[in-house]
């Protein structure tokens, strides 16, 4: 079954690259980057908010307001979250006290500004959320155990640490995820 970051991944195309770099005023190539960088970090926040039993309930609502069926109008979430939408609203819900460190750390391993790694997190939170709410009911359609929504996105986000090992990333991802459960 394809994680979160391989749905999300599926549904960012070069269009929908292009046009994240055109809402931060910068390159397709950069906004790739700051993708790359800022998808491992949200699905490691959401891990952690999801292992506390407030922030799983948290994450449960959000999820059924950004149902999988999202992921096809990604255009415009695009839009609508760089304007300050939905996408601003939910960061801090799925980041909590991790906000700010996955914030710089974006930036750092980007080099597109504070302003815009914030941007680009409230921007992809949705999208994110939409993937996790298509990849539960992918999980409950096939009839797959396998726990709830924390293992779900403490496995997505320990493969993600994986990935990013060595780079800019996964030191931070390696101080968010310290605090799962094992």
């Amino acid at each position: 079954m394809a994680s979160v970051l391989d749905l999300v991944q599926q549904h960012l195309g070069p269009a929908e690259i292009a046009q994240i770099g055109q809402q931060l005023g910068i390159e397709p190539a950069a906004a790739q980057q700051a993708v790359d960088a800022a998808l491992p970090a949200l699905v490691g926040g959401m891990a952690s908010t999801a292992q506390h039993p407030q922030g799983a309930g948290e994450l449960q609502t959000l999820l059924g307001s950004h149902g999988g069926g999202l992921l096809g109008n990604i255009g415009s979430i695009i839009a609508g979250a760089a304007g300050g939408g939905a996408g601003g609203g939910i960061l801090g819900s799925i980041l909590g006290q991790h906000q700010p460190a996955v914030e710089d750390g974006v930036d750092k391993a980007s080099g597109i500004g504070s302003d815009n790694a914030k941007k680009l997190l409230m921007i992809l939170a949705p999208i994110v959320l939409s993937a996790l709410a298509r990849r539960s009911m992918d999980a409950a359609g096939t009839g797959q155990a396998g726990g709830g929504l924390g293992d779900v996105l403490k496995q997505d986000a320990t493969e993600a640490h994986e990935q990013a090992q060595g780079g800019p990333m996964g030191g931070i991802l390696g101080k968010i995820l310290s605090g799962l459960a094992s």
